[in-house]
């Protein structure tokens, strides 16, 4: 009965280890968005992480190999709330479906401010060797380019693909330039994106008609 219970205890004292790690990953990931969000990836530093956090840096060098591994996290743990967003509308029409889109993007916005403003960051910022994450938010934005525009053909199967492709485009920057008016102005985000969605439609029907 001793052993079993030493057995116990040491399966019990794994379980709370793997717990107490979860949450260390969570609580430095959280604050490593926070950072970058506010200081970009130049300006993100391990000490600054570990200061946010709570957590000594060692234990962050724990989980992540270095600022970059930690960075690519980051984009990597957010972006499919991001991308279950942007690219998956409810509605029969084109225009419920767009609408639908674009308020759940407006939704992002209040969910996860530091992801978006990190994300943002990565996509101006250029230097000689890519950061990973930078990598992988342009590739999985390509990704929701083609995702947006086979949503469009789904309830519109007459509008070229290639057209399909450029409102798509259109309509991801139209996004990032709401979420920049609601960071410098007291912008009405939800009444932005309905605008914003009335124009995809208008953009779609006309491009529908110009080549039927």
């Amino acid at each position: 009965m001793a052993e079993e219970g030493t057995v116990g205890d040491q399966v019990s004292g794994s379980r709370r280890t793997r717990t107490k790690g979860r949450e260390s990953r969570r609580r430095i990931l959280e604050a490593a968005a926070a950072v970058a969000g506010e200081r970009g990836y130049e300006g993100t530093s391990i000490a600054q992480v570990s200061k946010v956090s709570g957590l000594p840096a060692s234990s962050i060098y724990w989980h992540f190999a270095d600022k970059d591994a930690l960075l690519a996290a980051v984009v990597e743990e957010s972006i499919e709330l991001w991308l279950g967003q942007v690219t998956r509308g409810q509605g029969d029409s084109l225009a419920e479906r767009v609408t639908d889109l674009c308020l759940g993007v407006a939704r992002t916005f209040s969910e996860s401010p530091d992801f978006l403003r990190l994300v943002l960051m990565l996509a101006l910022e250029r230097r000689p060797v890519e950061p990973a994450a930078r990598e992988i938010y342009l590739r999985l934005r390509g990704e929701a380019i083609g995702r947006i525009a086979e949503e469009l053909a789904l309830v519109r199967p007459g509008l070229a693909a290639a057209d399909a492709r450029l409102v798509a485009t259109y309509a991801l920057g139209g996004g990032d330039g709401i979420f920049l008016a609601s960071l410098t102005v007291d912008a009405d985000v939800p009444a932005l994106f309905r605008l914003h969605a009335e124009a995809i439609v208008h953009l779609v029907e006309q491009a529908e008609a110009a080549g039927s």
